[in-house]
C-alpha cells in the first residue's frame, strides 16, 4: 500500500514538475515575459493547491481517504492533459489551476494513511519513502521533459502525461485498501471526539509552541524552495547555455539522486535520534539547511556549468532531508483525525506564501534586473533569495526547544538555553 501511494505521488510531483523543465519553450511559445511565466509556474498552481487543500482534507479526517485520492489524481490528470491544449496565458492559467485542485487531496490523504499503516517509530521510514516520490519525481519530469519535449513537442508530453496518470488511477482505485483508523496510535494522538472541525484543529495546532516557530520557517523554505525549483532549470539553460535535454538530464538526475537519499535517510535519522532526543525533530532541519546555504551561493556564483551541477548535489540531499521530520512530528502532536487538515494547513504555509510567491517574485526581479544584467538578471534575482534560508536556521532552532512539552514529554528534550 505504501508503494502504490509512492508510485501516485511520483505522477503528481511529475505532472507538477514538469512545466519547471518545460517553461522556456513554453515561454517562448506563448511569448510571456517572466513575470507572467513565474505565475503560471508557481501562484496559479499554488494558490488553489493550498486554498483547497484544507477542506479537502477536512473530508479526509471524516470520510474514505483511499476514494478521495481516487477522485482527485483523475482530476489533476485530466487537468494535465487539458494543459497541452492550452491556446495562451489564460487557458494555461486555468489548467495549472485545476492541476492544484486536484493534488490539493493527495498529501493530506496519504500521510493520513501512513499514520494508520505504521506505528510511531516506524512513521519517519514510512514518510521518507513516501516523500522520496518528491526528487524522483521531479528527475522523472527532467527525463520525461528533456527527451519527449523536444521529440513530441511540449502539448503532446502533457496529454501523454495526463493519459499515464488516468491509468494509474484506476489501478489505485482496484488494489488499495483502506487501514483501520487509529488501530496503531500511542495514546497522545487518540482523539476525545469523533470528529474536529477545521478551526479546531487549527487552534489546535497553534497552541503548540513548537509549531510557532516551525510554521514561519517552512513558510521561508518554501519560498526560498520554490523559486529554486522553478528557475534553476531556466538559469543553467541561460547563464550556461545548456541544451533542454543536456540541462533536464542533468538536474533531474541530480535532483531524483540527491533527493531519495535526503528523504530516506531524513526519515531514518530522525526514527533513531528522536527515541533519546525528542528535539531532534528539529535540529535535522536546522542543521541540514545550514549545510545547504553556502552550496546555493556555490551554484548561482559558479561560472563554469560543471561546478554549478556539482554544487546543486549537495542543496538536494541535505536540503529534502528536513521535510520528512517535520510531517512525523505533526503525526504525533495532532489526534490521529486531525492529521489530514493538519498537513493540509501545513502545505497552505509552505505553498501559497512558498511556491506562490516564490517564482514569481524572483520572476519579477528577474525583468527588474534584466535592463542592467541582461541574461544574467536571473542569477542574481535567485541570489538575492538564498540568504533567507538563515532565517529558517534560526527558527527551527528555537522550535527544539518545544518540542519535548509540546508532546508532553520531557524525556530528551534537550532544552538547553538558546
Amino acid at each position: 500500500m505504501l508503494g502504490l501511494l509512492f508510485l501516485v505521488y511520483v505522477f503528481n510531483i511529475v505532472d507538477r514538475h514538469i512545466i519547471n523543465i518545460l517553461l522556456e519553450p513554453i515561454r517562448l511559445e506563448l511569448e510571456l515575459n517572466d513575470s507572467q511565466a513565474g505565475f503560471l509556474a508557481g501562484f496559479a498552481f499554488a494558490i488553489f493547491y493550498t486554498l483547497m487543500g484544507v477542506p479537502i482534507a477536512a473530508l479526509a479526517d471524516r470520510y474514505s481517504r483511499t476514494r478521495l485520492i481516487v477522485l482527485c489524481s483523475g482530476l489533476w490528470s485530466v487537468m494535465t492533459a487539458l494543459t497541452g491544449m492550452a491556446t495562451g496565458y489564460i487557458s494555461m492559467a486555468l489548467t495549472r489551476m485545476g492541476v492544484g485542485v486536484g493534488e490539493a487531496g493527495l498529501t493530506p490523504s496519504a500521510n493520513s494513511l501512513i499514520g494508520d499503516m505504521f506505528k510511531p517509530t516506524d512513521r519517519g521510514k514510512a514518510i521518507g519513502i513516501y516523500q522520496s516520490a518528491v526528487p524522483v519525481g521531479t528527475m522523472l519530469a527532467g527525463l520525461i521533459g528533456g527527451f519527449m519535449g523536444p521529440a513530441l513537442g511540449w502539448r503532446n508530453t502533457f496529454v501523454l502525461l495526463g493519459a499515464f496518470g488516468l491509468i494509474l488511477t484506476v489501478v489505485f482505485w482496484i488494489v488499495f485498501r483502506e487501514p483501520q483508523r487509529g488501530l496503531l496510535d500511542d495514546l497522545s494522538s487518540r482523539p476525545e471526539k469523533s470528529r474536529y472541525s477545521i478551526w479546531e484543529t487549527i487552534r489546535y495546532m497553534l497552541s503548540q509552541k513548537s509549531v510557532q516557530y516551525f510554521f514561519p520557517a517552512f513558510a521561508l523554505v518554501g519560498l526560498v524552495g520554490s523559486a529554486v525549483n522553478t528557475w534553476t532549470p531556466a538559469y543553467f539553460m541561460r547563464s550556461h547555455e545548456m541544451s533542454l535535454l543536456h540541462m533536464a538530464t542533468t538536474i533531474g538526475t541530480i535532483g531524483g539522486i540527491g533527493g531519495a537519499i535526503g528523504m530516506i535517510g531524513g526519515g531514518y535519522i530522525a526514527d533513531r535520534m528522536v527515541r533519546n532526543d525528542l528535539a531532534a525533530y528539529m535540529k535535522i532541519p536546522a542543521i541540514a539547511l545550514l549545510a545547504a546555504a553556502p552550496l546555493f551561493f556555490g551554484v548561482y556564483l559558479a561560472g563554469n556549468v560543471t561546478l554549478a551541477a556539482a554544487f546543486l548535489l549537495g542543496p538536494m540531499i541535505v536540503g529534502t532531508a528536513i521535510v520528512v521530520p517535520v510531517l512525523a512530528l505533526i503525526q504525533r502532536l495532532v489526534k490521529n483525525n486531525m492529521r489530514a487538515v493538519s498537513v493540509a494547513v501545513f502545505l497552505l504555509v509552505i505553498h501559497l506564501l512558498g511556491m506562490g510567491l516564490g517564482p514569481l517574485l524572483v520572476g519579477m526581479l528577474s525583468d527588474a534586473l534584466e535592463p542592467k544584467f541582461g541574461v544574467e538578471s536571473l542569477r542574481y534575482a535567485l541570489l538575492a533569495f538564498i540568504p533567507l534560508i538563515l532565517v529558517a536556521v534560526f527558527l527551527f532552532w528555537r522550535a527544539r526547544l518545544f518540542v519535548a512539552s509540546d508532546l508532553g514529554n520531557e524525556q530528551g528534550s534537550g532544552q538547553d538555553v538558546a
